[in-house]
């Protein structure tokens, strides 16, 4: 797909990964929708994409609610006359399940899975609706294709993500796209508040620390690459992108 001149929405575009996608589909000609529940920091992005030439909006979008996410795509509609492109990114971590309090382990099912197919769900419908197809790419990680015993509801909900864009890769016959992203170890505000200890351990973990900008990368390649329909991009600091391996029906 061709990004100049589309119409793109983007959730948990306030920071991280999110925004340094958000950046790069404006720099490239895209018209940006930046969804978060940082309504704040999304208006923050939609501004700095401005500065930079380009053309982004931004609004309060809670992922956990459909209206909400059928509202931030019908906003592309209003706005723009379109949508063309859904990165489904945002996400949260934060568990320890077998502690006195696990913290919101059911959060993060709610935010990183559900919110994901609730959000591919309206995509689609919208993009058959234009007949004009489109691309969604969903953030998934490398948590979703290794164990993290650290993370295990982490884990669970990214490998959701990864097999739920796997089973979608039908669609490509349509004219619409489903990949999903896997990150491995990312430089964002949401890793930073576990301490810059911890991130210095998990660097030297898995090799080093990506940037959000080597991730946004890959959600490009995701949306320009026409032969993509539910792959499943790996994003590493040793490996660079590439690709987990195809899983086909018997």
């Amino acid at each position: 797909m061709e990004i100049a001149g589309k119409v793109a929405m983007v959730s948990g575009g306030a920071s991280g990964i999110g925004r340094a996608t958000v950046l790069e589909l404006a720099r490239r000609g895209a018209r940006v929708v930046v969804a978060d529940i940082d309504e704040e920091g999304a208006r923050a992005t939609a501004d700095l994409a401005g500065a930079s030439g380009g053309m982004a909006i931004g609004r309060r979008c809670d992922v956990t609610r459909t209206e909400d996410l059928a509202g931030a795509m019908a906003c592309a509609f209003e706005h723009w006359g379109g949508l063309d492109i859904v990165f489904n990114n945002a996400g949260i971590g934060g568990e320890d399940l077998f502690a006195d309090d696990p913290g919101p382990w059911e959060r993060i099912i709610e935010i990183n899975l559900i919110a994901v197919i609730d959000a591919t769900r309206i995509a689609v419908r919208e993009m058959r609706r234009s007949g004009k197809g489109g691309v969604i790419v969903n953030t998934a990680s490398m948590g979703g294709l290794l164990p993290m015993p650290d993370s295990p509801v982490y884990a669970a909900s990214k490998a959701g993500v990864v097999n739920f864009t796997r089973s979608l890769g039908y669609l490509g016959a349509e004219g619409i796209r489903v990949n999903a992203i896997c990150p491995s170890f990312t430089d964002t505000p949401l890793v930073r508040r576990s301490g810059d200890a911890r991130v210095e351990e998990m660097a030297k973990l898995v090799g080093g620390i990506l940037q959000p900008e080597d991730v946004a990368a890959g959600v490009i390649e995701l949306v320009e690459d026409d032969s993509r329909a539910g792959a499943i991009m790996r994003v590493t600091v040793r490996g660079g992108r590439d690709y987990a391996r195809e899983v086909r029906p018997y």
